[in-house]
């Protein structure tokens, strides 16, 4: 108990202040990858991959998602002969005997195993960090000896033991591998509770209970559909089926993770940055820490939202919306626009961001397809973020809109069910305005900046 009361002494010290930061975290320069959460006392513990050398694991906590501590390493990678040569992600737990526990990925290129799992023990949440070797796996037999990473531990009451997940394969199939353990000690491969045929890997997954169901995230890893997505079932054990509209945000979000529980449940995943941070190229590995709000409705879908923390940093009204007045303004500061409208159900509307010497861009809302899309500089492709949502019987729908123009990043939140993250470095030289495709509309609404 010694390390767990020194972990609270240090969470009692001031975190940085938000006053000139922006919207989101951005101490992280290098970038954020595979963000980790940990929830314990009040507090977010978000372990992440550093997008330098051999992706370290570094650190930051906060306890609203709006301040964060500085940055610091917890687990650097390993030497040319070690199996972490690389490290990837994973996930931390609070040892029963005191203290916590790191396990993650150890991957070397040319090893065979490729991949195993690693552990790593402290104190304190903050560290020092020690490695044990002598605790690490792989996945043979049961399991691919490639394909093995991203250990996800939980102890699951209904089955009485330490549950660990794993994206792996297993026949050449996709599988969500699983492991059990009654003490931490010894690991046995189960079958693993989920498994589709796709040549690809359904990567970092996330397992809670919500409301009396269990819902298993992962991250998509095929081009063609690469997003946060979610499954459901009764039991720890499944069987796990989609519901519709699986995917919680668009492709531009990747590695969601969340922590925490109830109304207090966070997901955590990085906003992809662009090669050579030009709008123009292709996303890349790697961006920035965005945080969505993370909800069971009454239906028993999972639902995002705007954090309330995020918003509450906007206080200043700029400008209230009207039907006469439908330009929200200049995106050269951060801010928030939060509206309710009607249209004719079946029509489209959006946000139109207006780039001197530019073609627009724009949110795009398509209710009768029930998409949202970003299109940038008018353009659509397989590479445009885009999340599909029921559409409203009535044509209500209520839009937040969050844009960081330091970041160059901005999300939609469609009817807090659904977001639309979008990277676009120009943003700041933008102004926008609300677009019906010559639809009248009722609205009422505001925007507020910090």
């Amino acid at each position: 108990m010694f390390g767990r009361a020194i972990a609270l002494l240090l969470m009692s010290a001031p975190l940085l202040p938000a006053a000139d930061a922006p919207v989101y975290f951005a101490h992280e320069q290098a970038g954020i990858g595979d963000p980790n959460p940990f929830y314990e006392n009040g507090v977010y513990s978000v372990f992440y991959l550093k997008n330098e050398g051999r992706h370290p694991f570094w650190l930051t906590q906060s306890r609203d998602g709006l301040t964060w501590s500085p940055p610091s390493e917890s687990i650097p990678a390993g030497k040319a002969d070690e199996p972490d040569f690389w490290t990837g992600s994973g996930s931390v737990i609070a040892d029963p005997k005191g203290g916590y526990r790191l396990y993650y990925t150890g991957h070397h290129p040319h090893a065979d195993p490729k991949e195993v799992v690693m552990e790593a023990r402290a104190p304190a949440l903050t560290g020092p960090w020690t490695k044990h070797p002598e605790t690490a796996f792989a996945g043979s037999p049961a399991y691919d000896r490639r394909d093995f990473r991203d250990p996800f531990l939980f102890w699951n009451a209904e089955a009485k033991a330490w549950w660990m997940l794993l994206a792996t394969r297993r026949r050449g199939k996709a599988v969500i591998g699983l492991y059990s353990s009654a003490d931490l000690t010894q690991w046995t491969a189960r079958p693993p509770i989920y498994e589709e045929d796709s040549p690809l890997n359904l990567e970092v997954p996330d397992l809670f209970r919500e409301g009396g169901d269990w819902y298993l995230l992962y991250s998509d890893q095929r081009e063609e559909s690469r997003q946060v997505r979610y499954l459901a079932a009764s039991r720890s054990a499944g069987p796990y089926v989609y519901r519709r509209f699986d995917a919680l945000d668009g492709r531009a979000f990747y590695a969601g993770k969340s922590a925490g529980s109830g109304d207090r449940r966070l997901l955590f995943g990085w906003l992809a940055h662009k090669k050579r941070h030009d709008d123009a190229m292709d996303f890349d590995w790697g961006g920035d820490l965005v945080v969505h709000a993370l909800r069971r409705n009454a239906r028993g879908d999972l639902a995002v939202s705007l954090p309330e923390t995020v918003a509450a940093q906007f206080r200043r009204e700029r400008r209230t919306l009207s039907p006469q007045a439908l330009e929200i303004g200049s995106a050269a500061q951060p801010l928030l626009a939060r509206m309710t409208l009607q249209v004719r159900p079946g029509s489209a509307f959006g946000i139109l961001l207006r780039e001197a010497g530019q073609e627009p861009s724009r949110i795009r809302i398509d209710t009768a397809r029930g998409e949202a899309r970003f299109l940038l500089r008018g353009r659509d492709s397989a590479q445009a973020p885009r999340v599909a949502f029921p559409p409203s019987a009535d044509g209500r729908y209520a839009l937040d809109l969050v844009v960081d123009p330091k970041l160059g990043l901005g999300i939609a939140y469609i009817n807090g069910f659904r977001a639309l993250s979008f990277r676009f470095y120009h943003i700041g030289n933008s102004r926008l305005s609300l677009t019906m495709d010559g639809e009248p509309v009722a609205l009422s609404g505001v925007v507020t900046t910090r």
